[in-house]
């Protein structure tokens, strides 16, 4: 009695095994740890906040959150899969053998690295009790268009598309899957995929380390950081165009039943399409005012004075006295006087209200030094 209880789903007295319990993806788990730490690390500068004082807490709240957003939208959209995406509401048959066709929706997410095929829906008769709810991924592959046909030696995305035909997926997910193994003619859908969102990666992972530097640079040079800034910006343009233009051929039409999927740009372009531009006007915004409003700069960011600064010196003339002519001597002695403790090369800037950077000793002058003369009184 005790021994047929201990027996209880073991199999030749070994452990219990249980069935497979297969359960359908909700949510791209890559996806969805980027997102949280992206706000793990805003929540961590969200605490540190009540510490900084008066207004440079709005500053700061802006500037941090800004750049961690930016830097969301580069890694999201690396790896999201919503770059081209189609959806359509359909009949179509479900598997072999099996008359009964399934109703049910149909999606495709088409990403820089792979694409992703959604099928969920119900049937009737033979799939009545038929869980319907299947969400497959087949990569491009980074290692060339590999030979033709499924062997060891063609694409990754070919090698895939054969296992899951012995895997036996249901037909509307080898339907789409199969116009990404074909290349020929003008059937050249993986290639034209692969191409593209190869270079856009380059432009993706290019503007990852500038944004590193461009907030590096804000903490040192303003007029620096907002160069590098506008780059960062525009290599995200470059991404979306290179996405946009390499896509060649005709464009990707599947027919799903009683229905057609016609792809169109997903949120990651359009996210990535958005920040791009508003970090490249925004740099632009910032070099403008740098050049035109220091002191609001230096105030918003608490940087001092960029390293090409340049500094007009006027001879001032005493009231009352006739006006007189400024020598050339004369002025070098008061730049002299005006620049003693610094670089024989740097020209010290009277006080104007903007805090100085500990980096203005190496500061050179960008125009020459003019003097006024004959000055009315």
């Amino acid at each position: 009695m005790s021994s047929s209880l201990y027996q209880a789903f073991r199999v030749d007295g070994g452990p219990t095994q249980y069935a497979e319990n297969r359960t359908p993806v909700t949510a791209d788990v890559l996806e969805v740890g980027l997102v949280f730490a992206i706000a793990i690390l805003a929540f961590s500068f969200l605490v540190i906040l009540p510490g900084v004082r008066g207004m440079q807490r709005l500053y700061f709240a802006v500037m941090v959150f800004f750049s961690i957003f930016v830097m969301a939208t580069i890694m999201v959209s690396n790896f999201g899969m919503e770059w081209e995406k189609a959806e359509v509401h359909t009949k179509v048959q479900y598997k072999a053998f099996i008359a009964e066709e399934m109703d049910g929706m149909v999606g495709v997410k088409i990403g820089l690295r792979a694409v992703n095929i959604t099928l969920k829906g119900s049937g009737k008769g033979a799939l009545a009790n038929e869980e319907i709810n299947y969400n497959e991924r087949f990569h491009y592959g980074q290692d060339g268009q590999g030979r033709i046909g499924f062997g060891p030696y063609a694409s990754l995305i070919n090698r895939e598309f054969r296992a899951a035909q012995f895997r036996g997926l249901p037909y509307p997910i080898l339907w789409v899957a199969e116009y990404f193994t074909l290349d020929g003619e003008d059937i050249r859908w993986h290639r034209s995929y692969r191409l593209a969102g190869y270079y856009t990666l380059i432009m993706l992972w290019t503007a990852f380390p500038l944004w590193i530097i461009t907030n590096i640079l804000f903490c040192m040079f303003i007029r620096y950081g907002a160069y590098f800034m506008m780059l960062t910006g525009g290599v995200m343009l470059l991404g979306n165009a290179l996405f946009h233009f390499l896509r060649f051929g005709p464009v990707l039409a599947v027919p799903m039943g009683t229905a057609t999927l016609v792809f169109h740009y997903g949120w990651c372009f359009w996210l990535n399409l958005v920040v791009g531009s508003v970090t490249l006007v925004l740099g632009a915004a910032i070099l403008f005012l740098d050049l035109r409003f220091p002191d609001v700069t230096s105030t918003f960011f608490s940087v001092g004075s960029d390293p090409d600064e340049y500094y007009t010196v006027k001879k001032s003339l005493t009231r009352g006295l006739a006006p007189t002519t400024v020598s050339l001597p004369a002025i070098s002695e008061e730049v002299a006087e005006m620049s003693e403790q610094k670089s024989d090369s740097t020209i010290a800037r009277p006080h104007s209200g903007r805090p100085t950077s500990g980096l203005a000793v190496f500061q050179k002058p960008r125009r020459k030094i003019m003097a006024e003369s004959d000055i009315p009184v």
